[in-house]
């Protein structure tokens, strides 16, 4: 690990340092793989990349097991598979490009945009169990191919911690030799109003100006939060929206500053 990350959990109702989490949830939690239920799944996935499919196998755990209502970022939620479809059906976006995945989770986003001939992609999320879940996905599916044995050639892909809000993004930049994201995606990343604008201040600061794009793929709209409502507090910091009326539930955002 390059970097030093903090301890830090993303519940499904709002964000929080692990310090401060309650003595009986994830610090002091013992996973018991011999109670009646298994609570780990196996999400497998097929990548269309030309004429040819790439099987992608990603460890995690159940939508409705305990281990989801600690952390939101160990399993595969909905939104995922609507983004990797929608990079699939327009490679374009990221041949040869630098890509940042927020909220990566499992990883099979960021995943897609490797295999899809993506430059390089940094897959980034904030929870320290996520994280720890998507290296461990990206080290089964991204085998380098440079002849060199079964390690993931990091120059093509990684995996980063990365809090929103700018503080936390200016740090980042800073870490990453001032690098900007010709594309950033996130899938399901919204979970309260209160992240809406940390997310978009991280992408605002992260993003190549003028002409990258942020693509955002929602299926669930947690607590009624409407698009109306994010994409006015994109517009605040000059991302502006295109709803693609064709593939629901993604949102494209683009630099509309000076």
């Amino acid at each position: 690990m390059d970097h030093q990350e903090t301890e830090w959990i993303e519940a499904p109702d709002g964000w929080g340092d692990a310090a401060t989490q309650d003595e009986s949830s994830d610090s002091n939690h013992v996973l018991d793989l011999f109670g009646n239920s298994d609570p780990r799944q196996h999400f497998d996935y097929k990548i269309k990349i030309g004429k040819e499919t790439k099987s992608v196998f990603l460890r995690g755990f159940k939508l409705d097991s305990n281990e989801t209502d600690r952390s939101t970022g160990v399993t595969l939620w909905q939104a995922a598979p609507l983004l990797s479809n929608y990079l699939q059906s327009q490679p374009e976006i990221l041949l040869q490009k630098q890509v940042l995945e927020v909220g990566a989770g499992l990883g099979l986003c960021g995943i897609t945009a490797h295999w899809l001939g993506a430059k390089q992609v940094i897959m980034t999320d904030g929870d320290s169990h996520a994280l720890k879940q998507m290296r461990e996905n990206v080290s089964s599916n991204c085998k380098s191919t440079r002849g060199d044995g079964d390690d993931v050639d990091h120059s093509k892909i990684t995996c980063r911690q990365l809090l929103w809000g700018t503080a936390h993004a200016q740090k980042f930049l800073e870490s990453n030799g001032q690098q900007h994201y010709d594309v950033i995606i996130g899938a399901d990343v919204i979970y309260t109003e209160s992240s809406i604008e940390p997310l978009f201040d991280t992408v605002a600061c992260l993003l190549q100006k003028p002409d990258g794009r942020f693509v955002l793929s929602r299926h669930n709209k947690w607590f009624s939060i409407e698009n109306d409502t994010i994409i006015e507090l994109a517009k605040e910091r000059y991302l502006n929206c295109t709803v693609n009326t064709e593939s629901e539930g993604i949102l494209t955002f683009y630099w509309g500053g000076a």
